[in-house]
Formats: C-alpha cells, sequence, structure tokens
C-alpha cells in the first residue's frame, strides 16, 4: 500500500522525535495565550454521517475516533474547552452551521464548492493535514488512468459538492464508500475519492478496482463559524504547536500504522 504526501506510511512511522527546546517554548508560549478561563464553554462540532475512518467516526460503544477527532481534542485542550460532537448529514450539517447551530465542522477540504451563505459565516483554520486525492477504475478499462484528462467525456461518479473539471461527466453521491461499492459492481467504470479510504475499502472490503497515482493532494482544515471568530488565532497556535512537536504526525499513524480491522 502506497500513503503518500502527508501519510506516507514509510516516513510517518520514523518521524516521532519530539526536541525538548521546541517543546518548551510551545509550552510557556502557549500558558501566557490559553489562560483557565479564557475559553470557557462548549464547542459544537460537526461530524457528517456516515463516519469516514480513519478521519472521523462513532465506534460501537458510542465514542467518536479518527485523524480528526483526535486533533481537534487536542486543540480544546490547549482552550481549555469541551467538545460536544452532532453527528449530521451533510446536508443538515451546512444548514446547522450557517444557522449558527454548529461551532466547528472537521476535516474541510478546501476544494470543496462553497455556497455565498455558508462563505458568508466561516473562518478557516491553518491546515491540519493533507489528503491526496485518486481515481478509482475498473480493472478491465484498457487505458491508463492516472490523470483527470484521460477521464474527459467519461462518466465519473464524485461525491456531491466536490470540485471537478468541466470536462467529465460527473455522477454525484452521497459518499465514497458509495462510490467504491458501486465501481466495484461495475455501476461506474470511474470513480474519484481520497486514497487513503480508496486502499482501505479495497483491501479490508475486498472490493475489486484500480487505483491510480494521486491527482492532487488538499490540505485539510477545520471551518470555524465568525460567531466564535476569537477563538481562530489560537486555534491555529495550538495547530502549529501540533505540528512541531511531531504530534500530528503521531495522530495520523496511530490510526494507518496500525492493523487493526475497523468497521466502516
Amino acid at each position: 500500500m502506497s500513503l503518500r504526501a502527508s501519510f506516507s506510511l514509510s516516513s510517518l512511522c520514523k518521524r516521532f522525535s519530539v526536541r525538548f527546546a521546541k517543546s518548551l517554548v510551545w509550552a510557556l508560549a502557549l500558558t501566557v495565550m490559553f489562560s483557565p478561563l479564557s475559553y470557557a464553554g462548549s464547542l459544537r462540532v460537526g461530524l457528517p454521517i456516515p463516519g469516514q475512518i480513519p478521519f472521523f467516526w462513532q465506534d460501537e460503544a458510542g465514542e467518536y475516533q479518527g485523524i480528526y477527532v483526535d486533533t481537534l481534542r487536542r486543540v480544546a485542550d490547549d482552550l481549555k474547552v469541551d467538545l460536544e460532537f452532532i453527528p449530521l448529514s451533510q446536508a443538515r450539517l451546512r444548514r446547522h452551521f450557517i444557522a449558527g447551530e454548529i461551532d466547528i465542522e472537521t476535516g474541510v477540504s478546501l476544494n470543496l464548492e462553497v455556497p455565498p451563505e455558508l462563505e458568508a459565516v466561516s473562518l478557516y483554520s491553518r491546515p491540519c493535514g493533507i489528503v491526496n486525492e485518486v481515481i478509482i477504475y475498473r480493472p478491465e478499462l484498457s487505458f491508463p488512468v492516472f490523470i483527470l484528462k484521460d477521464l474527459e467525456n467519461r462518466r465519473v461518479a464524485t461525491v456531491r459538492g466536490t470540485s471537478v473539471p468541466d470536462n467529465l461527466i460527473r455522477e454525484d453521491f452521497a459518499n465514497q464508500w458509495q462510490i467504491a461499492q458501486r465501481v466495484h459492481r461495475g455501476w461506474n467504470d470511474v470513480g474519484l475519492m481520497k486514497e487513503v479510504l480508496a486502499f482501505r475499502y479495497q483491501r479490508e472490503g475486498g472490493l475489486n478496482y484500480e487505483i491510480s497515482l494521486p491527482y492532487e493532494s488538499n490540505p485539510v482544515v477545520f471551518r470555524l463559524h465568525t460567531a466564535r471568530k476569537s477563538l481562530l488565532q489560537p486555534m491555529n497556535a495550538s495547530i502549529a504547536r501540533l505540528e512541531a512537536e511531531g504530534e500530528l504526525e503521531r495522530l495520523v499513524c496511530k490510526y494507518l500504522c496500525g492493523t487493526a480491522n475497523l468497521d466502516h
């Protein structure tokens, strides 16, 4: 399995040293920036359903797990706030966010199309990760599907709301598991999805399709409602600290370097 960019397993599992001096500087800075009562209260976190292992999902015990969830928990510890996770369909999450009933959305890719009413109430954190996008396709296709140009005028299964080139004939579906199933069953010849999910569904679900090299790498951020704009700067400072200390890489490897068989 090849997981490139920030999800490259060969590099993630080796880079776990934390420099004491850098940690001390960040600790002192955060002590000044985050006083115990600065950001008291609870943040309402919208999680799209169904979940996307290893990014975010609710386990059988009802606990929320995943790379984005754990990252946000580390940030919340720095800000000294509690988190209230609220599972919603993507459409309902968007409506609730616009209405100010959700404070944070996790794992937002900056390549998504954003309607004006959502953009008007959105602030974005600094990147907390990078996700590779790949093409999955039926093995019997005779052409080498490695770049989007090869898909011109072909029907392509995509997740509703994602940005794709105009020369594709897109068919929108609710989530990436649905796309993987459709290509596996031959209902669609080609689909676009996240690399880590394409490999996971192929391996653990026994799905039959080929996976291209990444055609795009997208930064992942947290979407913060403008009503909580005072949190943006300390949130960014926390993410920067986690990155500098190698904690973001450790969280990724926690879910990608192991061999646990996780439910969809």
